[in-house]
């Protein structure tokens, strides 16, 4: 089997990295396709996952941490070890670091906010996948 470069896709400039995550979040859901979030702060983590039970009343997106018993049937994953997860297809990084195990799934998204802590922590990423020859597509917002 061959494996496939990674194909790192940069949401930049972004209002609110939280609300970008939860329409990949919903995307992903709408289409049945596994998507891992790679959240090492726990605060942050809670945070998302409050928000995905805060959505349209009348839907629900299901999703679950990844040392749950049900993980291995959810499509959407909250983690802080991505590179322990089982699917491989889908990777949303919530972290201010290049996220462990990230060059086994077949995508990466960056989420970059308007802030400049923030934009600088990017900086760093994209400079680290490019030099390693990762393709990256810049997203403008939505």
């Amino acid at each position: 089997m061959t494996q496939t470069v990674t194909q790192i896709d940069c949401y930049h400039d972004q209002p609110d990295r939280l609300q970008q995550a939860l329409r990949l979040a919903l995307l992903a859901w709408e289409r049945r396709k596994p998507i891992t979030f790679y959240i090492p702060d726990s605060t942050r983590a809670a945070t998302f996952d409050k928000a995905l039970w805060a959505q349209d009343p009348q839907s629900f997106v299901p999703h679950c941490n990844a040392n749950s018993a049900v993980a291995d049937r959810t499509l959407i994953i909250i983690t802080d070890h991505p590179d322990t997860v089982p699917q491989d297809e889908l990777l949303v990084n919530l972290g201010d670091d290049v996220p462990p195990g990230f060059a086994r799934f077949q995508r990466l998204f960056e989420i970059v906010s308007q802030n400049d802590t923030d934009k600088a922590a990017a900086r760093t990423r994209m400079a680290f996948y490019k030099d390693r020859g990762y393709p990256i597509t810049y997203r403008k917002p939505n």
